[in-house]
């Protein structure tokens, strides 16, 4: 074996003794060391059971029978268990891998990586129901999903996508994402819509390259549980089902990942309210999310402790504060609460530690604590495209290019049709100055979804960087058109003024938006990049004070915005930064 090969090696071995998995357990830190330090010495004899039962158990070797004495296959076994635990809930792929096949004492180095892991990717489809039972559907649908995405040996498919190919016949929306096999389930009801009699749930898992029936279930609703018990069972016993019918494509063996509280023990009432106010804002406008988090305070109302229902109002109020019928300072106390009630209530909640994250990127700026709540996220649901998202934002608001489109990837691969997504690594590439790369990826979004306005402000931001301003000015007239009250657009109409050279037009409009607008309130940032386009770097970081005062989503961009750059020799401009830990990272050409 090569030295660097060594070197990768113990570098792992040194990971995994420091691991939550096995830095509790001093026998099982001194066996793993033993074995591994022994297969690199190539020492054959010291990796027999006898050798290690009197080496690492200190057993008399005058008295010792392995044939009486299991201590060595006992400790062995229990240590594969901790090693395959560990592997399946990594935060990040490790060039090698340490592993302890069944029945042998001598461990094995297998390199890995990412997309060596080969997980199956499964398609879960929207479970069918008659009108009455479309809301007890969608939990089901939400929670199956949610339950399958906790394992890391299978690539789920996200629900955004699930829906956008729930149109066709299963095997061929299965194809439509490259899915190896898709789960097909009906919710079907024979008795009293209001007893739950008759209820049931009737899946089928078929392999889609061949149309082969793996598993056929029917999941009958008792009479001693309410729906929502009967939702919390039935998404784990598909999850469980399904598993044991791919185990021959997963890679390696799987661990079901930790118990969430869910649904359980929250009546009916409140759950009904939960999905609807899911269904509210899945319309992604600001109508749909003001609905949304009426509903789940109605829900946490009836049901104080729904953890689930406090995470989301959590989300919620970022989407307010994104759509501006929130100012960002309610969005923060609101969402901040929530978000702490939910992991107090249910530590287990992957949704919690990612909306928590997201309050620390976009309104606290804290982006040491933002990647420690991201991790626990990805220990929990490591195949969750909405972590890897987060995960990419702040990697690219950190200046860390490479692996915010990293994460992107990885989003796009379990969610491959969610726009969201690519939107993001549009904005990726414009803060790394790929102005091009951006303007292409917009360009190819926006011919699927003319209606993305702020992918379309992306392309125009992206043009304008590459000094293509009646382009620019093109692609704001859509805008504008559309909506000409947009305060974004209008104050990016003053930046390609004033790039042309007006700038007295360009701040009659930053004027006109500040009188008739809440942009002071509500997007300080916005007028800090328009004002440092004009070259009035003083107000330019004022408003930047003003964003971070406000707890303003924008200035989380600050130090890789490249609108920004003109400010980036400023004393002022710098002492601001590092007040939240940032350094300006952008010299983008003026």
């Amino acid at each position: 074996m090569s030295q660097p090969d060594q070197e990768l090696i113990r570098s792992e071995l040194e990971r995994l003794l420091s691991s939550d998995f096995l830095r509790r357990s001093p026998s099982h830190l001194r066996l793993l060391r033993y074995l591994v330090d022994k297969r690199l010495a190539n020492d054959e004899g010291a990796l027999r059971e006898m050798s290690i039962g009197i080496e690492i158990f200190q057993r008399d070797p005058a008295t010792y029978d392995p044939k009486n004495d299991p201590i060595v296959r006992v400790n062995v076994s229990r240590l594969r268990e901790r090693l395959l635990k560990h592997y399946s809930m990594f935060d990040a792929p490790p060039q090698v891998r340490i592993e302890l096949p069944k029945g042998r004492y001598v461990p094995e180095f297998v390199a890995i990586s990412a997309r060596e892991l080969a997980a199956p990717r499964l398609l879960v489809l929207p479970f069918v129901s008659d009108r009455a039972d479309d809301t007890l559907a969608t939990l089901l649908f939400e929670s199956a999903i949610a339950e399958l995405q906790g394992i890391l040996q299978v690539l789920v498919v996200g629900s955004r996508s699930a829906r956008a190919v729930a149109d066709a016949a299963p095997l061929e929306s299965a194809r439509r994402v490259n899915a190896q096999a898709v789960l097909s389930s009906r919710l079907v009801r024979s008795g009293n819509q209001q007893t739950g009699a008759g209820l049931s749930v009737h899946t089928m898992l078929l392999s889609s390259p061949y149309g082969q029936l793996l598993a056929s279930k029917r999941y009958v609703h008792t009479e001693d549980e309410t729906e929502a018990q009967f939702v919390e069972r039935v998404s784990r016993e598909i999850r469980e089902s399904s598993l044991h019918s791919l185990v021959d494509i997963l890679p390696g063996e799987y661990t079901l990942p930790v118990a969430r509280r869910g649904f359980r023990d929250m009546p009916n009432v409140a759950t009904d309210a939960f999905v609807a106010a899911r269904r509210a804002g899945a319309l992604g406008t600001a109508e749909g999310h003001r609905e949304s988090r009426r509903l789940l305070e109605l829900a946490i109302e009836i049901a104080p402790d729904f953890a689930l229902a406090h995470a989301y109002l959590a989300a919620t109020m970022g989407n307010l504060s994104m759509y501006e019928q929130v100012s960002p300072d309610e969005a923060w106390r609101i969402g901040s609460a929530a978000s702490r009630r939910a992991l107090e209530l249910d530590p287990n909640d992957a949704s919690a530690y990612l909306n928590l994250a997201a309050d620390k990127i976009y309104y606290e700026y804290d982006f040491r604590e933002a990647a420690t709540l991201l991790a626990r996220a990805r220990k929990l649901a490591p195949r969750h495209p909405g972590v890897h998202m987060l995960l990419g934002t702040l990697a690219s608001y950190s200046g860390e290019f490479d692996a915010a489109l990293a994460h992107l990837e990885a989003a796009q691969e379990v969610d491959p049709l969610f726009p969201a997504i690519r939107a993001n690594r549009a904005v990726a590439l414009y803060f790394a100055c790929r102005f091009e790369d951006a303007e292409r990826t917009c360009a190819e979004l926006l011919s699927e979804y003319p209606q993305r306005t702020s992918t379309r402000l992306t392309l125009v931001n992206s043009l304008i960087m590459l000094h293509r301003l009646l382009e620019a000015r093109t692609e704001l007239a859509k805008v504008i058109e559309d909506d000409p009250d947009d305060a974004g657009a209008r104050l990016t109409l003053a930046v390609v003024d004033a790039r042309e050279g007006d700038t007295k037009n360009a701040r009659k409009i930053v004027g006109a938006v500040r009188a008739s607008t809440q942009i002071e309130q509500t997007n300080p940032s916005a007028l800090a990049v328009a004002y440092a386009q004009l070259g009035e770097s003083e107000l330019a970081i004022s408003w930047l004070e003003a964003a971070a005062t406000k707890h303003e989503g924008g200035f989380a961009e600050a130090q890789v915005d490249p609108m920004l750059s003109p400010l980036a020799s400023r004393a002022e401009f710098r002492a601001l930064l590092d007040r939240y830990g940032m350094r300006p990272m952008q010299t983008a050409p003026m």
